[in-house]
Formats: structure tokens, C-alpha cells, sequence
């Protein structure tokens, strides 16, 4: 699966030369990084969809009892299909998923960065670090209000809630890749010596 997205991916690059892209550069980038985030969401949201139900089969069952967890055990019910606890780690597992995927090919294909990896990767780490956190407080939630609306069946619900967080993740992960993560740095144009 990863192979075909890659190949994607690849003939997707060979769009950077078109007029439009050259002309609107800001926004075929922001286009770009927006097609290679769906590209990613597909293993994060299966990663998810199978996480729900082996985790719930090994019982997991344990949640720290702190403010945030207390939260999520409020806000998810009976109707969302699993325990909060699954919902947190299945949401924290795939997005970790999701996040490496998205690191490497932001990197290769969008940004095309040429700034230090390491303190790409250092940032990106930062970032996928937050954006895991926020999925396992925010994403359970999201699922708890989706299946409180009552309407669809718990599959979908998951699937909805997963995808809605997916979603408000470009908030803040778009700026951070684009400015932070991955900079291309200028290179200095040589002043002509002085020949006096």
C-alpha cells in the first residue's frame, strides 16, 4: 500500500511545473501538502478502525486519573462502542501512525525541504508529539459528541469522529510544517567584488 502511494505521490511532483503551480505557488503547496495528508490518512485511519477492536478484545481498560482522561470518561458513553481507554490509545496509536507517514513524504514531496534534517526532525517530533497528546484528549471526545447525535451506527460514528479530527489537524499542522518543519532555505546570492 505504502508503494502505490508513493508512485502517487511521485507523479504528483511532476505537477510542480505546471503554469498554475508556478503562478499560485502558496497555494499549490498548501493543495500539495493537503494531498499528501489524505495520502497519509488512509493507513492512520485504518490504523485506527483495527485498533478499536484489539484493543478492546486485550481489555484495555486503564486511564490515569488526571483532568483531561476524567474529560474524555465523561464526554464518551456506552453508544460510542468501546471504553474511553480504548478510544485514547487507539486515537494516540494510529495517529502516530499518520504523523511519520506525513513527516517523510511532506518532506519529499511537498516542502522539499533542504533545511538541517535533524532539526527538521526535531521539530517534526515536537509536532507529532502535540498533535498525538491533542488526538487522545480532543479525538475521543469528538467520537463521544458524534455518537451522541444518535443517528449513525457505532462503525461510522468511529469512522466520523477519527475523520473529523483527522480534519482539525490543518489548523495548526499546515503553518508548523510549511514555516517550522520544513523551511527551504534561501541561498545568499553572491555580491559582485568592488573593482576599484
Amino acid at each position: 500500500m505504502t508503494e502505490t502511494i508513493l508512485l502517487r505521490l511521485d507523479k504528483l511532483n511532476q505537477l510542480d511545473n505546471n503554469a498554475f503551480a508556478r503562478k499560485h505557488k502558496e497555494i499549490w503547496t498548501f493543495a500539495k501538502s493537503q494531498m499528501v495528508a489524505i495520502s497519509s490518512r488512509i493507513p492512520e485511519l485504518a490504523a485506527y478502525m483495527l485498533l478499536c477492536p484489539l484493543l478492546a478484545r486485550l481489555g484495555v481498560g486503564f486511564l490515569p486519573n488526571v483532568f483531561p482522561f476524567s474529560v474524555i470518561v465523561r464526554s464518551v458513553d456506552a453508544a460510542s462502542g468501546y471504553s474511553p481507554a480504548v478510544l485514547v490509545y487507539a486515537f494516540i496509536l494510529s495517529t502516530f501512525v499518520g504523523q511519520s507517514l506525513v513527516f517523510i513524504f511532506n518532506r519529499r514531496f511537498t516542502f522539499h525541504s533542504n533545511a538541517n534534517v535533524a532539526l527538521s526532525t526535531s521539530f517534526a517530533v515536537a509536532l507529532s508529539i502535540f498533535t498525538i497528546i491533542a488526538s487522545g484528549f480532543a479525538g475521543p471526545v469528538i467520537v463521544g459528541l458524534v455518537t451522541r447525535v444518535g443517528i449513525l451506527p457505532v462503525f461510522w460514528a468511529q469512522l466520523l469522529g477519527k475523520y473529523l479530527f483527522m480534519l482539525s489537524t490543518i489548523l495548526w499542522m499546515y503553518p508548523a510544517n510549511r514555516f517550522v518543519v520544513h523551511p527551504v532555505k534561501r541561498e545568499k546570492k553572491e555580491k559582485p567584488h568592488d573593482r576599484s
